[in-house]
């Protein structure tokens, strides 16, 4: 009898290796987001990006504008969304 075991996700399909590596690469940049935004005096746990659009609303020098450049229009607004919505950290 032999067993085949494959590895899948949540929903039941097949993980792939690359979509692995995404993932991963996708939580590194998180992390990192994190680190710069807590090195500059950010809070615990808030990414960079929603740091920066608090900023915005507050009226404060942001860098919204460059970072929604790279990472996507309204890239910065969904981080913040997420971390409102989440609870923050204090």
């Amino acid at each position: 009898m032999k067993v085949t075991i494959s590895k899948s996700s949540a929903k039941g399909t097949t993980v792939t290796p690359t979509m692995k590596m995404v993932r991963y690469l996708s939580r590194v940049g998180v992390a990192l987001s994190i680190l710069i935004n807590v090195v500059t005096g950010g809070q615990l746990n808030q990414t960079f990006s929603a740091r920066n659009w608090g900023r915005k609303k507050r009226k404060q020098l942001h860098l919204v504008w460059f970072i929604d450049f790279f990472l996507g229009k309204g890239h910065c607004l969904e981080c913040w969304v997420w971390w409102k919505c989440r609870g923050e950290w204090k």
